[in-house]
């Protein structure tokens, strides 16, 4: 008997593990989303400023809505990196100590379809980076400073030789800012209680309040795997 509680203790430990694994892989995703996003598809923000004046932090691309909104994501990406490290972290000290199962099913459904949500926001984004027709900007449309074609006339000209094609859809970013908020909530609530002992972590995952925080989380995810174009048609 105590051979077989001993098997299904480690059996849990390496359970436990392969969460706390995925969440991981899960932050790694959402930095390498980000930076994929400031690197290849963000310019230089003094670039996009009218004035002399250093650009605002909060407001880096106040003439261009699609590059606010890309440079909007890549911050969420960001912050929610830090909530999926965290919860990775936590998930590992607790494997030896336990996870009540109605917990680890509620991890394992919750990191499942964050997952395939922030696959598909680095598909679209790495969409957006292959594709010529987005974001593609006349700099001197965009900063306000008129070339010689515009001051002699030739603005129709040089508006249809430099202006942006196809925008990013701000709605489908949207969606994917929303899948960021709702999981950073779910996995900073796990990150609390995965570290106490099994009967408290069932007696948490009993409350009405935490059935609301994960239903808003699969809500955000539904919107997602839809698999929306982030490029405006």
């Amino acid at each position: 008997m105590f051979i077989q509680r001993l098997g299904s203790r480690q059996q849990l430990h390496a359970a436990a593990l392969v969460l706390a694994a995925t969440a991981s892989t899960i932050a790694e995703k959402a930095r390498s989303t980000s930076q994929l996003i400031e690197k290849t598809l963000l310019p230089p923000p003094a670039s996009f400023s009218n004035t002399d004046s250093k650009p605002d932090p909060s407001n880096p691309y106040p003439s261009n809505p699609s590059l606010k909104t890309l440079n909007n994501l890549a911050a969420k990406l960001l912050q929610f990196n830090q909530h999926a490290n965290t919860l990775g972290d936590c998930i590992t000290s607790a494997s030896s100590s336990g996870v009540a199962d109605v917990l680890a099913k509620a991890l394992d459904h919750a990191l499942t379809r964050c997952e395939q949500g922030v696959e598909i926001m680095k598909g679209q984004v790495e969409l957006v980076r292959g594709d010529g027709d987005v974001l593609e900007l006349d700099p001197a449309g965009e900063t306000g400073t008129p070339t010689g074609e515009q001051q002699n006339g030739g603005v129709e000209a040089n508006a249809e030789k430099g202006s942006k094609k196809r925008d990013v859809d701000g709605q489908v970013v949207e969606e994917y800012v929303n899948l960021l908020i709702a999981y950073s909530r779910v996995f900073i609530f796990f990150s609390q209680i995965v570290i106490v002992n099994e009967e408290e972590q069932a007696e948490w995952m009993a409350r009405n309040e935490v059935g609301k925080i994960l239903a808003l989380a699969d809500e955000a995810a539904d919107k997602v795997l839809a698999g929306k174009s982030i490029v405006t048609q």
